[in-house]
């Protein structure tokens, strides 16, 4: 069985004219192989360079991209990275192959991870609610991930009563207008609520359990923090798929992130321990 399904995007990040290997569930997808499980990503590229550098790059890391098509037509997704003082803002590439992922899974995960960007379109959408239909099983993690204009209220809500984890960081959790409080009341099936907050930390409420926070963990000054967040959630997800507690899955998450954000790129060579 897989121990973790990402789907979305598969891009590369163009930063100062360099490509990265990127897209938020792919980094999740990747450091979640680095902890020594079997991870998947859902997704796909183009028939062009960048999309057949996709796959093997992602071979190379341990991810399994056995679902991941090849698009005919559509080029492998891109973004421009803008960097200030390691704070990236991002210039999305419109139509690209992940916005026409298709596929089924055989056997349903540990746990589905995904995210709201690749929802902007509807092939896509279409193809997450079969997905999210066919993992009922799954322990479901959503990183909300907001992204410019790519996203929409009725989108989130389309998901959110499938969902057992809820990943924001604070900027996301004001946009949204977000309590952990009536989104517990609202939603059933919701069990934990983790809110990233920078070189804060973060904080997790639970249905089960005492709300806390954890501390940021800083690995010196930040390069960029792009991928940090996404690093973030495979840490959590790992240290619970190991049989971590909250606190120390929050600790991991922290850690991880805060050494991805104290260098270049969103998946850095190394690891540190959790």
């Amino acid at each position: 069985m897989t121990d973790v399904l990402a789907f979305g995007e598969v891009l590369w990040d163009v930063i100062d004219g360099v490509p990265h290997i990127g897209g938020a569930p792919f980094n999740f997808a990747a450091h979640i192989a680095r902890f020594g499980l079997k991870s998947a990503v859902i997704s796909a590229v183009g028939d062009d360079d960048l999309g057949h550098r996709a796959i093997s790059e992602a071979r190379r890391l341990g991810v399994d991209v056995s679902m991941v098509g090849m698009h005919p037509t559509l080029p492998t997704g891109t973004v421009n990275v803008t960097l200030k003082k390691g704070i990236p803002s991002y210039e999305i590439v419109q139509p690209v192959a992940w916005d026409e992922i298709t596929g089924e899974v055989a056997e349903p995960p540990r746990t589905l991870y995904f995210g709201t960007l690749a929802q902007r379109s509807p092939v896509s959408a279409s193809t997450l609610q079969r997905l999210l239909d066919a993992c009922s099983s799954s322990v479901v993690f959503f990183d909300v991930n907001l992204r410019q204009r790519y996203w929409s209220q009725e989108a989130i809500d389309a998901c959110m009563d499938k969902v057992d984890i809820l990943k924001v960081n604070d900027e996301e959790l004001k946009t949204l207008g977000y309590s952990a409080e009536a989104l517990f009341a609202r939603y059933s099936r919701l069990r934990i609520v983790i809110e990233t907050r920078g070189k804060k930390g973060c904080a997790v409420s639970s249905r089960d359990e005492p709300f806390f926070e954890s501390p940021a963990v800083s690995f010196g000054p930040a390069v960029d923090t792009v991928g940090a967040g996404d690093s973030f959630s495979a840490a959590f997800v790992a240290s619970i798929l190991k049989g971590g507690s909250l606190r120390e899955a929050a600790e991991a998450g922290n850690r991880l992130a805060g050494w991805v954000a104290s260098m270049p790129g969103a998946i850095p060579a190394g690891h540190p321990r959790i």
